[in-house]
């Protein structure tokens, strides 16, 4: 017996020029997961007859489940053509990313490498009774790419233990945003006793993990998640 299910695109949105976020049901129901999972896509008229994994963006409890998908070769193009209404197969989530439960969080991402610790980030303050600091680091090609900026703006504007930073790298600084790659020293002075959670695409995480190591942070705290494209 197939353990795939039958997901139904419920709404669709456009969060940046080349990324949107399907919201889906299965069965009328949001997915049973936990932040920071992931599920398995399958199109059978492609060549990846594995499917691919997509970080679910939407946080347990959500009243539907979620990927945000940035639009690079003919898998992700297939996603970006559904509409609502729309069927396709997944797996049940899996995966644990979100290791580190029980302290504060440094999360660093790179585009659609957002998705998981939007989904960790929202179950922090959703459903904790806690004040721990949250910091996100989000590196982007330009502004326009951010992907749920108005959010995470909203997020750090009404919850005091939230702070972000932006970083592009193709757009003029701005008092808002830093023009450069982030880097451990952006990150390193307020790390002690933190969970790191790193995402993005293989060169970055790579980048970040070496760097973290480099500079004394314990391998078992930091949670590395790669986006592979396609």
């Amino acid at each position: 017996m197939s353990m795939n299910l039958q997901a139904q695109i419920i709404r669709r949105v456009r969060e940046t020029p080349d990324v949107v976020t399907l919201y889906f049901t299965v069965d009328g129901r949001p997915l049973d997961h936990t932040a920071g999972q992931y599920i398995t896509v399958y199109f059978d008229e492609t060549d990846i007859k594995q499917g691919k994994a997509y970080s679910l963006s939407s946080t347990p409890g959500d009243q539907y489940s979620s990927i945000t998908v940035k639009k690079i070769g003919l898998f992700s193009g297939k996603l970006h053509g559904l509409r609502v209404g729309d069927r396709l197969t997944i797996s049940r989530p899996y995966g644990f990313f979100y290791a580190h439960q029980d302290m504060p969080i440094i999360a660093i991402a790179a585009g659609v490498g957002i998705a998981p610790i939007w989904s960790i980030i929202n179950h922090e303050l959703r459903n904790k009774a806690t004040n721990q600091t949250i910091k996100l680091f989000y590196t982007n090609k330009t502004a326009d790419d951010i992907v749920f900026r108005g959010a995470i703006d909203d997020l750090a504007g009404r919850y005091n233990n939230v702070v972000k930073q932006y970083f592009t790298t193709r757009q003029i600084e701005s008092p808002y945003i830093h023009r450069r790659l982030v880097v451990t020293s952006d990150i390193i002075n307020a790390s002690a006793n933190s969970g790191f959670y790193v995402c993005g695409s293989q060169d970055f995480v790579s980048s970040i993990w070496r760097q973290l190591i480099e500079a004394g942070v314990h391998e078992d705290l930091i949670s590395t998640e790669t986006f592979f494209e396609s």
